[in-house]
């Protein structure tokens, strides 16, 4: 997630998957693998994206949360000045934004349109990912992943260059954590002993104009990753081997597989850093913790 552009360039070699690369009983009725298909429209730009529990989908989208139906029809939750990355925490939204102009992470009920400032601590917070002990993390799009507790309170939890997209794996030892701004951008693994972050293990790396953003842990143990500058859904094995899943999914940033009724489990969702729609991508296996 940024706010500024790099030149585009390719992609370098990689292959999209065959269609029989789909989980016959959990995709049977899902899109065919790499297909990309636009959900919603009519946002300024989206950013943040985010399922709850019991699958309704928000997107942070120019200066407003919203929510969309399996339709594709879409309506205003709240405003939200710069809203960024989102994640469902207890019974609530996060975000991360910057209301009136300041680095801020919000809770925000979505049934009642209220919203309230959990901190302002964080400079420049980035993507919320909720930890397997019941805090958030927060990635600071500067130098450092920070962790973040229901009383308010933050610490710095890992000191890494340029943090966006984080993902548990379900046992929840092991974090992935992408970079979104050197070149070439780091993939790493970061093992969790108790609730503390071990030393990050770099896996892949994206060289060449593929930045990447969002993140998304499959079901194989695969990491679903959008790289935003070329328009690419990418995915990379805990071994390193990377392929692409999908192309031409414009200014992709936040992606997450489908949760709930009306809602593909073998689709990632995406959102469009500078564009106006939401896809949907067929990627051929469930998300982790899904059928």
């Amino acid at each position: 997630m940024r706010a500024w552009v790099w030149v585009l360039v390719g992609c370098g070699g990689s292959t999209l998957p065959s269609e029989d690369s789909a989980s016959p009983d959990v995709c049977g009725g899902s899109i065919s693998p790499g297909t990309v298909e636009i959900l919603a429209t009519g946002f300024s730009k989206t950013e943040g994206l985010a399922f709850s529990p019991d699958g309704r989908l928000f997107v942070s989208a120019g200066d407003l949360i919203a929510e969309i139906q399996p339709d594709g029809s879409w309506s205003e939750v709240i405003a939200l000045e710069g809203g960024v990355g989102l994640a469902w925490w207890g019974d609530r939204l996060v975000a991360a934004g910057y209301p009136g102009g300041v680095g801020s992470v919000v809770s925000i009920d979505v049934d009642q349109g209220t919203m309230d400032v959990l901190t302002d601590q964080i400079e420049a917070p980035n993507f919320p990912t909720v930890t397997p002990w019941g805090s958030l993390l927060v990635s600071d799009a500067r130098s450092a992943i920070h962790e973040l507790h229901g009383d308010g309170a933050v610490a710095v939890w890992l000191e890494i260059p340029g943090p966006n997209g984080t993902v548990f794996t379900p046992a929840g030892d092991t974090l992935w954590a992408v970079n979104t701004w050197d070149d070439p951008a780091p993939v790493w693994q970061i093992e969790v002993e108790g609730q503390r972050a071990g030393v990050p293990r770099e896996v892949h790396a994206y060289a060449g104009g593929n930045f990447p953003d969002g993140v998304a842990l499959g079901a194989s143990g695969d990491l679903y990753v959008s790289l935003n500058i070329t328009g690419l859904i990418s995915r990379v094995s805990a071994e390193g081997a990377e392929t692409v899943v999908a192309e031409g999914v414009d200014w992709t940033a936040s992606i997450a597989f489908g949760v709930g009724e009306g809602w593909d489990p073998c689709s990632v969702y995406s959102t469009s850093l500078f564009g106006p729609d939401v896809y949907r991508i067929g990627v051929g296996e469930p998300g982790q913790g899904l059928p």
